[in-house]
């Protein structure tokens, strides 16, 4: 199977992937003597999930920081300087940096390898409170659109990840002295996941569209790392495989697992039916 894995920015951006079976798969193999059950469709949406998650958040976090918008692209290897009533500086990497499109009116930023060893490609828009787009950034500068892809292979002590998706974000609230910005938009790709663990070996090939909503970020951000409220769904489809010793069956993914944020680190995450706590910081997702 082709392994893949959609994983956003943070300490990279991708990213987010979503697996669950169907319980009863199919058997691949002459030895497949265990049942698939909700736990086991469960525990690859949560893995894939928790991640995507965390690398969403950590995008966010990059972009939104104190009034001023000074905001530092780290996942993505990008930094920008915003400075009021002046055009605005990018940097991307030492020596380079985001120019102007004059045809399209957005800054476009060279293609970065991340520390994950994906390529990121981010361009940016900012927008007046008429959502007239301008070719600068000033006090009059009332929303700011990120578009971005990701490309590339994540090596992991168990296995490796392919990237390959991106996102669609708009911030308003920039107006004013306002504390917060207001995140919605969308993000779309395919890959897929391989990782095992004492219990079993896991791999899922997707494709996955998520949404977000009205996900409230308060300023600055170094007092508030997580959002206030706001959510991430995400629909994925696709296949897999389970292996428990030396029997494997195949699994049917098709789940929507949604994250409501509250502005701690641990929230609220429903995969299907099923109800998990997920750890903002680490990714990890525990089962109530």
């Amino acid at each position: 199977m082709k392994r893949f894995v959609f994983r956003i920015g943070a300490g990279a951006i991708v990213s987010t992937l979503l697996a669950c079976g169907q319980d009863g798969g199919s058997a691949i193999g002459p030895k497949a003597s265990f049942q698939l059950n909700a736990a086991d469709s469960a525990l690859v949406a949560a893995h894939v999930a928790g991640d995507a998650t965390v690398s969403d958040v950590n995008m966010l976090n990059s972009i939104t920081t104190a009034m001023g918008w000074s905001a530092n692209l780290a996942p993505a290897g990008i930094s920008m300087s915003l400075v009021s009533s002046s055009q605005p500086s990018f940097t991307a990497g030492p020596g380079s940096g985001c120019t102007l499109n004059a045809a399209t009116g957005r800054f476009d930023c060279p293609a970065i390898v991340n520390a994950n060893g994906v390529t990121v490609i981010r361009s940016l828009a900012f927008f007046d409170a008429a959502g007239a787009q301008m070719n600068h950034f000033d006090s009059t500068t009332a929303s700011l659109n990120v578009q971005s892809t990701e490309n590339g292979v994540i090596a992991r002590d168990n296995g490796a990840d392919t990237v390959s998706g991106s996102r669609n974000l708009t911030a308003t609230g920039l107006l004013g002295h306002n504390t917060t910005r207001t995140w919605n938009g969308t993000g779309s790709g395919v890959g897929g996941n391989f990782w095992s663990d004492s219990v079993a070996t896991r791999t899922a090939d997707v494709s996955w569209n998520s949404t977000f909503s009205d996900v409230v970020v308060a300023l600055p951000r170094s007092a508030n790392p997580y959002p206030v409220s706001g959510s991430i769904s995400r629909v994925v489809s696709g296949s897999g495989v389970v292996t428990k010793g030396d029997s494997t069956k195949a699994i049917t993914i098709s789940r929507t697992v949604t994250i409501i944020f509250n502005g701690t680190e641990f929230v609220p995450m429903t995969v299907g039916s099923q109800s998990f706590t997920l750890d903002l910081a680490t990714g990890k997702a525990s089962k109530n």
